[in-house]
């Protein structure tokens, strides 16, 4: 298991899952030790997709068990997020949903607080400046930063996200995991990817994913493994 004297967010225990007679995963067995950024890898179709949604609750294992640390809430990203181009919702709006409750009554205003809070937000996540900006104007990288604004906003302490660097360019990717190594300071996250340069470069830890799990203690590790043949 990764850092066993680590704090662990979330514990996998001999978990399955399948679609139909198809099984994606099948003995998942390990923990993430909070506040660290993990990294996803393997083949298309090897199941890291079907893993995040796991993680983040939105799908239950045929057989095992998930464990969540008491206290800890899961926030999911999306490869690809739809937003109607001709709902004129903006940065700031997005942002805000997150201080949101489920309980809050609909048409309630927003208090100075939440309005500091997605402010604050905002800021963490490099979109100073564009809050008043239309969702349908912002750029690939800019929209998976103000998603990740909107879960900053909420409070959440875990955050997995599915292929973030999908349709960036390397630029716009190592923009987007430098912020998300930053934030690792206080949030633990998890991310599949296929942009293996610019992932492991700021992984702690790496989990390789081909219907089976193979957990890596370090990123470098990984790159070792990688030297000897390792198929992605």
């Amino acid at each position: 298991m990764l850092g066993s004297n680590m704090v662990q967010d979330i514990a996998f225990t001999n978990v399955r899952y399948c679609y139909g007679e198809v099984c994606a995963i099948v003995g998942a067995n390990f923990s993430l030790p909070a506040k660290q950024l993990t990294v996803l890898v393997g083949p298309n179709g090897g199941g890291k997709s079907t893993l995040i949604k796991l993680m983040a609750g939105l799908m239950k294992p045929d057989d095992g068990t998930i464990a969540v640390r008491s206290g800890v809430d899961i926030g999911y990203v999306p490869q690809s997020n739809s937003f109607d181009p001709f709902f004129p919702l903006t940065v700031r709006d997005l942002v805000l949903q997150g201080t949101l409750s489920n309980a809050i009554k609909p048409f309630r205003r927003y208090t100075a607080s939440q309005r500091d809070k997605a402010a604050l937000a905002i800021q963490r996540v490099g979109l100073e400046g564009l809050e008043s900006r239309g969702l349908s104007q912002l750029s690939g990288g800019q929209l998976k930063r103000a998603v990740i604004g909107r879960l900053l906003a909420s409070d959440t302490s875990m955050i997995v996200l599915d292929e973030p660097d999908a349709s960036l360019d390397i630029a716009a990717a190592k923009d987007l995991y430098a912020m998300l190594s930053r934030l690792k300071a206080e949030k633990t996250i998890v991310l599949a990817s296929h942009n293996l340069d610019v992932a492991l470069e700021l992984a702690d830890q790496a989990i390789y994913v081909n219907k089976t799990m193979t957990v890596y203690p370090s990123a470098r590790t990984l790159k070792e493994t990688l030297k000897g043949g390792i198929s992605l």
